[in-house]
């Protein structure tokens, strides 16, 4: 376990052991106060910027272009959020972040932003 991390939902500290950090996107369906994986209904992390999310596997999926996750991926559910995460280059586990539509599975990442859709 990372300094600062705490596993099973637990809120924990932001991610401070590289720099710079990379921002990224996600888009995801809220349920109450919780995002809710499109891929995978069992997995929910609390709605609060700051918070550290991890998914098993790869990670959670995510798009350095905001514009490509808006596009591609909003619209799919009801109630939507836009995340802009925060993670570090060393923690990518699937993808390449200069692909001309670069996809990247990263585990953990950070909320930095909620922002809804409509």
């Amino acid at each position: 376990m990372r300094p600062g991390s705490k596993l099973g939902g637990f809120r924990s500290q932001a991610l401070t052991r590289c720099a710079p950090l990379i921002c990224g996107y996600k888009v995801m369906q809220v349920k109450g106060k919780r995002l809710v994986s499109g891929a995978d209904s069992r997995q929910s992390f609390a709605a609060r910027k700051g918070t550290v999310i991890r998914m098993p596997g790869n990670g959670i999926y995510l798009s350095p272009n905001r514009q490509y996750v808006l596009t591609y991926y909003s619209g799919l559910a009801d109630n939507e959020v836009l995340l802009t995460l925060e993670f570090c280059e060393a923690d990518i586990k699937w993808g390449n972040l200069t692909d001309r539509e670069p996809e990247v599975a990263v585990s953990p990442v950070t909320i930095v932003d909620i922002e809804p859709l409509e």
